[in-house]
């Protein structure tokens, strides 16, 4: 939900970047020492690969705050009557479409910045909410805005909070957006700044009713301003969900929060279990000739900046139709979308409001066929969970990258490289520098600190290659492979289909994604040769299947497994295809 930059104003109206967050007030003491989340906090149901995910934004003050932004203020009559009564009036409905589709984790507007009073009948909605989720095995986060504040209705009803404005070179801010016309500024939007204690503790007042309802876990939206004090926010939430699961024996609530992908500011996320990033801004496909995989980049990014065992979600905020509360992606756009997702390691996470919403309480076809798809990869998602959970990638080749944008990494996975990435300013997260025999240093990479110019000499010194690409070199996938010897993946023809290579832990079944980008024609007869080469020497006594929640029993023939290589053909891919391959018992 922050669709925006931060504003200046009081008659000078600039914008200015959101990254103005380093910078801190001398009256500000955080914590000598942060939280940091531990892994034995998340429980089985939210590990990757265990859930399903959908927001499930609404009631009457998401309806008002709709009224007052400005990617809401075109919402018609119709979509705004169905968000302010989704958590009463059309809640049963929507639970059984939430069923119908699978999903197990949602998240409810719980506070977005009106006044404690404006927001009592919202409370008292969704404690109902959270009880009827929970008896139908659905798991329900709070969704809370760190730095909002409605301010006609919170300095009426909470008048200390005119004490907690954020300031910055002595002028005060607001939220606001960009539209197609320039900077829109929401007056009514004041921004609060987290390293106020007071500010702190009424948001923590919420976010405690919201425990004591009893949701699942705590989403903090709108993390503007200074990140000390966000940072002491995120701790003095862990603080207080540890506290609430001592006093009353129930499992302690995730914490999390809307971070954003920045290299710079991502370290937030070292206090939070989960990982919920909405920087997306396409649809997976082929458009107009150009194939688009920036979803699979950046989730390979955060994937390389993040703890390993915290699940991430990940969320467009612009479609390839549009924004993702004015239009309804098509059932191919939804289908590539969830299998792009949990193939390299995410789960889909999905805004509804607007649109999609309305259309599905109205039960219109274009949201109905969307949703069928949506539920038809769920279904298969359930049915082989064990594809998806506890599963890591195998590849043995790593691509630093400085920032989320990196050209390399998309030529990579367009062909079908085995990669992961590691985030140059992250080297310590993601999978360490040791499980890989190659790395790939781009041409524009900044200049190296001491301290990442002494864990590359540790990787070289256990064996490691280095490979530092040209500018303009054609041939580096194939030099990195060859470097690596394997695993390797070639498809013939290539067309528009990626792969993806993961393992399980024992190493005894290894997992092939292929996912076909062009929604518009099927890849058919496709040549597959998948080398695992340093993975598995023979493949003999290995089992080959072929799953595809497109079709019952998927076309395949001409299988060979001959020592390291396994070869077959592939009738047809629609989307999304898997093939696993698992050793049989015995010596």
């Amino acid at each position: 939900m922050q669709r925006l930059r931060i504003v200046k104003s009081i008659g000078l109206i600039g914008l200015v970047a959101a990254s103005l967050l380093h910078c801190s007030a001398q009256s500000f003491q955080p914590a000598p020492k942060l939280y940091r989340a531990k892994p034995e906090d998340v429980p089985p149901w939210a590990e990757q690969g265990n859930f399903r995910f959908i927001r499930l934004d609404g009631g009457q003050i998401e309806s008002w705050k709709a009224e007052r932004t400005w990617w809401g203020n075109k919402f018609s009559a119709e979509e705004k009557e169905v968000l302010t009564h989704i958590y009463d009036r059309d809640f049963e409905q929507m639970l059984g479409l939430l069923k119908q589709a699978e999903f197990n984790w949602i998240w409810v507007t719980w506070s977005s910045g009106w006044s404690l009073k404006d927001e009592d009948q919202n409370r008292e909605n969704l404690e109902s909410i959270i009880a009827r989720c929970h008896e139908n095995g659905i798991h329900v986060s709070a969704y809370l805005s760190g730095s909002n504040m409605f301010r006609k209705s919170a300095f009426r009803d909470d008048p200390e909070t005119k004490k907690y404005g954020l300031w910055m070179h002595g002028i005060p801010f607001f939220y606001a957006g960009l539209t197609k016309t320039g900077p829109h500024i929401d007056w009514e939007r004041r921004l609060a700044d987290a390293r106020k204690p007071g500010w702190r503790a009424y948001l923590l007042k919420k976010a405690e009713l919201a425990v004591d309802a009893g949701v699942d876990a705590i989403m903090w939206d709108n993390m503007i301003g200074y990140d000390d004090g966000l940072a002491q926010l995120l701790d003095d939430t862990q603080r207080m969900a540890e506290r609430k699961a001592r006093e009353t024996g129930r499992p302690k609530v995730l914490v999390y929060a809307n971070i954003h992908i920045a290299p710079g500011r991502f370290g937030m996320n070292d206090i939070n279990e989960v990982i919920w990033e909405e920087d997306g801004k396409d649809t997976p496909g082929v458009w107009d000739g150009n194939w688009q995989v920036d979803n699979a980049r950046k989730i390979k990014f955060l994937s390389g900046e993040k703890q390993l065992w915290q699940p991430l979600k990940y969320e467009n905020d612009v479609y390839h139709c549009g924004r993702r509360e004015r239009c309804i992606p098509s059932p191919a756009e939804q289908k590539l979308s969830i299998a792009e997702a949990y193939a390299f390691g995410a789960a889909t996470s999905r805004n509804i409001e607007g649109r999609f919403l309305s259309a599905l309480i109205r039960s219109e076809p274009e949201a109905q066929e969307a949703w069928t798809a949506i539920a038809q990869y769920n279904h298969f998602l359930v049915e082989h969970q064990e594809l998806y959970h506890q599963a890591a990638s195998a590849a043995r080749i790593a691509l630093i990258s400085a920032e989320p944008q990196n050209p390399l990494a998309d030529e990579f996975l367009k062909q079908s490289v085995f990669f992961e990435t590691k985030v140059l300013a992250h080297l310590d997260k993601g999978v360490p520098l040791d499980r890989f025999k190659v790395l790939v240093m781009p041409a524009d990479l900044p200049k190296l600190s001491a301290e990442q110019k002494a864990r590359l000499d540790t990787f070289t010194a256990g064996g490691g290659v280095i490979i530092r690409a040209g500018k303009a070199e054609s041939a580096i996938a194939a030099r990195v492979e060859a470097a690596a010897g394997g695993p390797r993946l070639s498809l013939e023809p290539r067309g528009y289909v990626l792969g993806q290579l993961t393992r399980k832990p024992d190493g005894r079944t290894l997992i092939l994604h292929l996912l076909n980008y062009n929604h518009n024609a099927p890849a058919e007869n496709v040549k597959v040769r998948l080398d695992l080469s340093g993975l598995v020497q023979d493949l003999s006594r290995w089992e080959v299947k072929v799953l595809s929640p497109d079709a019952a029993q998927p076309q395949f023939a001409g299988l060979s497994l001959h020592g390291s290589v396994s070869e077959f053909t592939l009738g047809r891919i629609e989307h999304y295809t898997v093939v696993t391959l698992s050793a049989r018992p015995g010596p």
